[in-house]
């Protein structure tokens, strides 16, 4: 592969599956701060924000640290999909399962 195509295809994997990846587990992470450390739902939803900056930048940095572009590109699609669809069981509102 193109050394150029190769290092346009990790930014784009960093900064959108960064993104997607951690928006996402912010919402895991609110609801384990509101239901297992009892935080009030404000605090449990800013910390899971906070918190999910650890996950961007963990993701951004193994874009580039991985040997096959294309193997990340689709591990990063397929746990961004495993996510979604165990969102419905996850709400910072809701009651524990």
């Amino acid at each position: 592969m193109n050394k150029n195509v190769d290092v346009a295809l990790r930014s784009i994997a960093a900064i959108l599956g960064g993104y997607a990846v951690s928006a996402l587990i912010s919402f895991y992470f609110a609801f384990i701060f509101f239901h297992t450390l009892n935080q009030q739902e404000g605090v449990a939803i800013l910390s899971g924000s906070m918190a999910s900056y650890f996950v961007f930048f963990a993701v951004f940095i193994a874009s580039f640290a991985i040997k096959h572009t294309v193997k990340w590109c689709a591990f990063l699609i397929a746990f961004s999909a495993t996510l979604v669809l165990a969102l419905p069981l996850v709400s910072p509102l809701s009651n524990p399962l």
